[in-house]
Parts: C-alpha cells; structure tokens; sequence
C-alpha cells in the first residue's frame, strides 16, 4: 500500500466512529394497539380513540424516568416532539412563550394547539375546524399520534402510533 492510500484509510477509519447512529431503535414497538376506529374510516364526530397496551404501566405525571410507565402524549394532525423533549418544546416558539414561558405550561394552552396529556387508553375528539365553507369538498382527513412519556413529561423513544380518519360531516355514514 502506498502512503497516500494508508493515510485514506487511516482518515476513513478516524471518520466513521463519528458518524455513528445512537439512540434509535430499529426493531417495531408493540407495546400499544389502536383498537377502534379502524386506520382511515370514515367517521362523525365526537369520535373516541381507543387502544389497548402491553407491557406499559399508565403512572401519569409523577417525576420518574422510567421506559416502562408514564402516559401518553396525543396529538391532532400535528407531529409529536422528539424523543426525550417534553410537549412544551413543541410551543416554546410561539410568541405568547416567548414573552412569558410559563404561560404555555398550561394544558388548556397546549390543548388548543392540538397537543393533550393522556392517562387512558381512549381520547375523544368532540370538534376539530371546519373546512371553509367556499373550499372544494374533498374529503375531510386528519391524524391522531400517540406517543409514550415518561413520569416527567419527556417523550420515550421514537415509537409512534398513527390512525388516519376521514370526517363525514354530512350527518350519515
């Protein structure tokens, strides 16, 4: 081997450990379940989310950092933090947050951002907005993610379990 050829392996090798991945899970997540509705029904509303869990104790808000318990973080066609970040990082940039951070502490505030603290295993969304009225009908879709969070707030890992429906606002189904 020539020298320049030993210095590109030598730099190659000192490159790649830097460039390693840490942290995520590459293996399927099977502790939570949607059970109903169906992925993409059609549905009216108030719909009810339900799902069932495996191997994940439902704690609630208590200042723990365990995998295994906490609750949930659900959201409404909004995508939900990155793991290890709690719900308020998803609003910290909102201007009333910027001005006085505790105000968006608050679960009405991020409940009006579509971002809600769970500790069951069903949600009930009683209203989302409307289309415009002058819009082309097309069909209404939206999407609900559950997350797990641990006792302190703090998304656990990446896992995420998405459902898709479609609103029929037409009053029969």
């Amino acid at each position: 081997m020539t020298r320049r050829w030993r210095a590109i392996v030598l730099l190659l090798a000192l490159l790649f450990p830097a460039c390693a991945v840490h942290g995520l899970n590459f293996r399927q997540d099977k502790r939570l379940t949607i059970i109903t509705p169906k992925d993409r029904a059609k549905v009216r509303l108030p719909v009810t989310i339900q799902w069932t869990l495996y191997d994940f104790r439902i704690t609630g808000p208590d200042s723990e950092d365990r995998r295994d318990a906490g609750y949930f973080g659900v959201y409404v066609d909004r995508a939900p933090q990155p793991p290890g970040e709690t719900q308020v990082s998803l609003v910290k940039d909102d201007p009333p947050c910027r001005r006085q951070p505790s105000s968006c502490e608050t679960a009405d505030y991020l409940n009006q951002a579509n971002i809600f603290a769970v500790t069951t295993t069903t949600f009930t969304i009683d209203q989302l907005p409307a289309p415009p009225t002058n819009a082309v009908k097309r069909r209404e879709l939206h999407e609900m993610t559950i997350v797990f969070l641990n006792g302190r707030g703090e998304r656990i890992g990446e896992s995420a379990y998405r459902l898709q429906f479609e609103v029929d606002r037409s009053g029969t189904l």
